[in-house]
């Protein structure tokens, strides 16, 4: 019977070795997990800051910033990241875009203006349609 007591004991004990290996491992795999999101998340955040700031190529922007100050808090917002960017745009300005560039920016799409008529082409009647040149000779007689 005292045997049987032992064997049980021993048994207790290694499952209790065992579940503290497993919870070691467990919590390292969660730490590893959290460092891949948080890495990820944050990669996320900086390539959308650095497309409303008219970053060329946002990706590339991301890969030759300091990311030291930008962290991920208990909330699971990023911060950090505006500034950053900010910092990256004194740093390596011709990542980006130029400030007086007009057109209207809508999310990560900016819209430019409607470009201006440019210089009318000569009018060559050699190389133009019958209806085009009844048009202009009319345009001419009428004095437009």
């Amino acid at each position: 019977m005292t045997d049987d007591i032992e064997s049980l004991r021993q048994s207790l004990e290694a499952a209790q070795v065992e579940m503290a290996a497993l919870r070691e491992n467990h919590a390292a795999d969660l730490l590893r997990v959290r460092k891949e999101t948080d890495a990820a998340l944050i990669e996320a955040e900086l390539r959308a800051e650095a497309m409303r700031a008219g970053a060329h190529h946002p990706e590339d922007a991301v890969k030759l910033m300091d990311r030291g100050e930008v962290v991920r808090d208990e909330e699971g917002r990023i911060a950090g990241a505006a500034a950053a960017i900010e910092r990256l745009k004194k740093e390596r300005g011709y990542l980006f875009t130029l400030e007086g560039v007009s057109g209207v920016s809508s999310g990560t799409t900016l819209v430019r203006s409607v470009p201006r008529p440019g210089v009318p082409e000569a009018f060559d009647a050699r190389k133009a349609t019958e209806a085009d040149y009844n048009v202009r000779k009319w345009q001419l007689l009428s004095g437009h």
